[in-house]
């Protein structure tokens, strides 16, 4: 799982990534990344600022003078306040950053939280091992005769009990079924196929590129069809130069400024969703559509970097990528002028 860290000095910043990426038997493992593609907040009190009773301030990173804005109402995500908090400032969501108990607690009510997407994770790790057995079937994934899952392959979809536990996904049947029986419950979670792997492939720490993406050519095929703010800097940069000219493993670490293990790591994940090829002809198909939608990412951004491999620089310690702070993309903003004061106590 992946924990943005808002707020925090250098010395408390690294001690929570090491509590929080410290395993426990039976619980998931975080590592601390980009605040915009985390998966849960945990921010400093003192280093919130109160506008009104939603909208707040945080000085991040510490020290620096830049400020984000969060309107709490906008939230996607679990958060939590290391306290002290600021005066007047009520949430039912904190804890105490100096204690790794309290740290640890507050992680597994995150991970309680985020039950739905664990599942996925654990149902897009079976899936890219059974994947080349099922092609174009439809399964039905069963445990104790209940039925967790309807997998469409012909149409991509799948359906997800709501209230699975990623365990009950690791012990299930895969059930081969006539391709009739492809209607998903209403009350499943239906999801596309390429966000449940997408899911599993940008968090997992396995290597799970194809051999012959270090060898062969690579082409964008397409832009595939998430959320804004799921992709990070280096996949928005893969796909830029990709549509520019395609090119192989060692020259696109070249050009991304990228090592070999994040490059791969991030190809994989495009490459389960749909969006990398090694096939030019079918590339050359799709190439329209997908400038089309790459245009519609809007990632060339007025008053960025004349360098796009600087942007690389950022840590998940330090400012959140420039590249993803537009509203569409994150809860979380630049703040303006005119938020950089609080208002009155009595107002919040």
């Amino acid at each position: 799982m992946r924990l943005g860290l808002l707020g925090f000095g250098d010395t408390a910043a690294t001690r929570l990534a090491g509590w929080s990426a410290a395993m426990q038997p039976g619980w998931p493992t975080w590592s601390v990344s980009d605040p915009h593609v985390a998966d849960a907040w945990m921010i400093s009190g003192a280093a919130v600022d109160v506008l009104d009773r939603d909208v707040l301030t945080i000085r991040h990173p510490l020290g620096s003078g830049e400020r984000l804005s969060l309107n709490r109402a906008e939230v996607d995500r679990p958060l939590a306040f290391a306290t002290p908090l600021p005066d007047g400032f009520v949430s039912a969501e904190f804890f105490d950053a100096g204690e790794e108990q309290s740290v640890r607690q507050r992680l597994q009510r995150f991970e309680a939280w985020l039950r739905p997407l664990r599942s996925q994770f654990a149902l897009g790790a079976q899936l890219i091992e059974r994947l080349p057995r099922h092609k174009g079937e439809v399964v039905h994934v069963v445990h104790d005769g209940r039925l967790l899952a309807v997998l469409d392959l012909a149409r991509w979809q799948a359906g997800l009990l709501t209230a699975v536990r990623p365990v009950d996904l690791s012990m299930a049947d895969w059930v081969r079924r006539p391709s009739r029986a492809n209607d998903i419950p209403t009350s499943f979670i239906r999801l596309p196929l390429n966000r449940v792997l997408w899911t599993y492939a940008v968090r997992s720490a396995r290597y799970l590129l194809p051999p012959r993406y270090r060898q062969q050519v690579i082409h964008l095929r397409r832009v595939p069809s998430l959320p804004a703010r799921w992709f990070d800097e280096l996949h928005l940069l893969l796909m830029r130069e990709l549509m520019a000219r395609p090119g192989v493993f060692s020259d696109l670490c070249h050009r991304t400024g990228a090592d070999a293990a994040a490059l791969a790591h991030h190809l994989a994940a495009l490459y389960f969703a749909g969006a990398v090829t090694t096939d030019p002809d079918s590339a050359r198909r799709a190439e329209p559509a997908a400038r089309r939608a790459l245009l519609s990412l809007q990632f060339d951004q007025a008053g960025g970097e004349a360098d796009p491999t600087q942007r690389l620089a950022s840590s998940g310690l330090g400012a959140p990528s420039s590249i993803l702070r537009e509203p569409s993309h994150s809860p979380l903003r630049p703040a303006t002028d005119a938020q950089a004061v609080p208002q009155p106590l009595d107002k919040v």
